[in-house]
């Protein structure tokens, strides 16, 4: 059977809830969380009084004693009080804390869990490469929920791939860290990021292993991962174009406006019949999502396409009912726009931002607000004059970065994720001078957004796949959908 045709793409902050990955998975398509920052998450509901049940499925988490610990430390039965501030999940470091990896792999494990309840369809976890120090403990969570496919952008994760195997075995797994030596220039060796399944579980079962769809930006690198893994680790493709929201990849030809706006020509165009030539599924994203977006993938000779931006606004999101009404009501009456940031982001990517009022994109907003760096996802390695191995963000305070050996210039204009997106569904940190402000992102096809209106700013997940099939809407099922994991086929 063939795979299925609609991947809804992982968006964090806690935007790919369960929630929509459940519906979409359901719906006989591929439903995919979020693994950014969901330690964060987990934590923040459970002080919020958890709305969503994560104790209950925490009370199935087979390391007993995270699990117990995470509910006694968080958990607020009547939630928090009006103007209090979060208890925050301790900042994981690049020199591991085993403590923080077992609260991440079972936070992960939450998510996993209630995305595939009631249902046979295939739910996914999606990472950033980026982010190493939180793959591994992320994955296994996954696995131990059982999780269906793994897919990572945002880099090129041809280690993940490798280890994706050896932590379904239980074995140990580490990824290379690269880290910045110029204040120690006599270290030597390589530095790794090391997570033993034996950490969490005293006997690590063995586990099934799942698919794995890495995501590109080219048909180079699908063919560097295609020619360097061996055939069983990589399972397919998701080629993004420029266009997609969140992260995007620099452009190819280095050319940047003077803004910073990231200035793309054909050579960021992935050549779709070297990547259909070389034998697996693939799906296609950033502006494809729409019947016609659709019908050209299966034209070219891919699986289907995958689709974020208008998952992201559906009433199943991450986000409140209020900001998903917002946003859609503005961006009908035409008072929001997509731009693509080449500095807000820490990661060095281009960063896709809506225009709005009130969030770190209004200027006024940007400037008022204090930086502050108190959960570091995005925190960069480099060694200290003594040896250290620390971590620094350039959207940290100026003179803190500074002093860490960033270099300022490399501050202008960075912005927050961590707190931004945070903010975004609902869980903005109260601080004395008000509450963090949000930054939202999503791709170029919502300018033109074909579903809600103006005077009805609301649609579902259901309403964006019948949207994307047009008049036709396939009667699969996720009582099949369970045969038609994305293995190599022969395309149409």
């Amino acid at each position: 059977m063939s795979p299925p045709n609609i991947i809804q793409g992982g968006m964090g902050i806690g935007v790919s809830t369960w929630r929509l990955a459940r519906r979409v998975a359901q719906r006989g398509e591929i439903g995919i969380v979020s693994g950014t920052g969901i330690d964060s998450v987990v934590v923040r509901e459970l002080q919020e009084g958890d709305p969503h049940g994560r104790r209950r499925v925490l009370a199935e988490y087979p390391d007993a004693d995270i699990a117990e610990d995470v509910v006694d430390r968080f958990y607020h039965p009547e939630g928090r009080a009006p103007g209090e501030s979060y208890d925050l999940v301790n900042m994981h470091g690049f020199d591991p804390s085993i403590r923080s990896q077992r609260i991440l792999a079972a936070a992960t494990f939450t998510e996993v869990r209630l995305a595939k309840e009631g249902h046979d369809g295939l739910v996914g976890l999606n990472l950033l490469a980026k982010l190493k120090r939180y793959t591994l403990p992320c994955i296994y969570g996954a696995l131990l929920a059982g999780v269906d496919i793994v897919s990572i952008g945002a880099g090129i994760p041809m280690e993940e791939a490798r280890q994706i195997p050896k932590l379904a075995a239980g074995a140990p797994a580490e990824l290379g860290l690269d880290v910045d030596t110029s204040q120690a220039p006599d270290a030597g060796g390589s530095f790794t990021y090391r997570f033993d399944p034996a950490d969490v579980l005293d006997d690590p079962p063995t586990l099934e292993s799942p698919l794995f769809l890495p995501i590109v930006s080219s048909d180079v690198l699908a063919r560097i991962l295609d020619t360097k893994l061996p055939d069983d680790h990589v399972d397919g493709w998701v080629v993004e174009t420029p266009v997609a929201g969140g992260h995007n990849a620099p452009p190819r030809n280095k050319n940047y406006a003077e803004d910073h706006t990231p200035l793309y020509d054909e050579r960021d165009e992935a050549d779709l019949e070297a990547v259909r030539a070389l034998g697996k599924p693939f799906y296609l994203a950033g502006g494809y999502g729409s019947p016609r977006g659709l019908r050209f993938a299966r034209s070219v000779g891919a699986a289907g396409i995958q689709v974020g931006s208008l998952f992201s606004l559906a009433d199943e999101s991450g986000y409140p009912e209020g900001t998903t009404r917002r946003l859609i009501r503005r961006l009908h009456t035409g008072d929001l726009s997509v731009s693509t940031e080449g500095r807000v982001s820490s990661t060095g990517f281009p960063f896709k931002v809506l225009t709005a009022e009130d969030t770190l994109a209004d200027d006024e907003v940007y400037a008022e607000r204090r930086r502050v760096c108190d959960l570091g996802y995005l925190r960069e390695p480099y060694l200290d004059g003594k040896g250290r191995l620390m971590g620094r963000c350039p959207a940290e305070p100026v003179k803190t970065y500074e002093s860490r050996g960033g270099d300022p210039g490399e501050a202008e204009g960075r912005a927050c994720l961590c707190n931004a997106l945070l903010a975004n569904i609902g869980h903005a940190q109260r601080r004395t001078d008000g509450p963090e402000p949000p930054l939202f992102t999503g791709g170029d096809a919502l300018e033109d957004l074909p579903l809600g209106s103006a005077e009805d700013p609301q649609y579902d997940a259901d309403d964006v796949i019948d949207y994307l099939y047009g008049e036709h809407t396939p009667s699969r099922t996720s009582a099949d959908s369970s045969a038609q994991a994305p293995r190599p086929a022969p395309a149409d």
